[in-house]
């Protein structure tokens, strides 16, 4: 099967805007600071645990522990494999990464 490789992963890691991703999302996101603050979609959370570094594009819930990239939250919010997740980034971004059947690729 073939594979992406770690330029397009990191592609869709650092070109996705995680803030923008979750907003897109209907969630209500506050600012705090340089980062971002909302209630956790992964746990009962009745204060805002969840952060969202806009600078690192990485998000961080520190009620249950969930966190991670774009292709994270996808996964998690949307129930879908790793693989699934990277082709509906690509499709949203209008992206056409091609894959390989290289070594190496992930």
């Amino acid at each position: 099967m073939a594979r992406f490789t770690e330029n397009q992963l990191n592609t869709l890691k650092s070109d996705i805007s995680l803030v923008r991703l979750i907003q897109s999302q209907g969630y209500n996101i506050k600012s705090e600071g340089k980062d971002y603050v909302m209630n956790c979609p992964f746990h009962d959370d009745a204060t805002p645990s969840l952060k969202i570094s806009s600078t690192k594009n990485l998000f961080n819930c520190f009620g249950c522990g969930e966190s991670g990239t774009v292709i994270d939250w996808v996964m998690k919010t949307q129930g879908v494999s790793f693989r699934h997740a990277c082709e509906v980034l690509m499709n949203d971004a209008g992206m056409n990464l091609e894959v390989t059947n290289g070594v190496g690729a992930l």
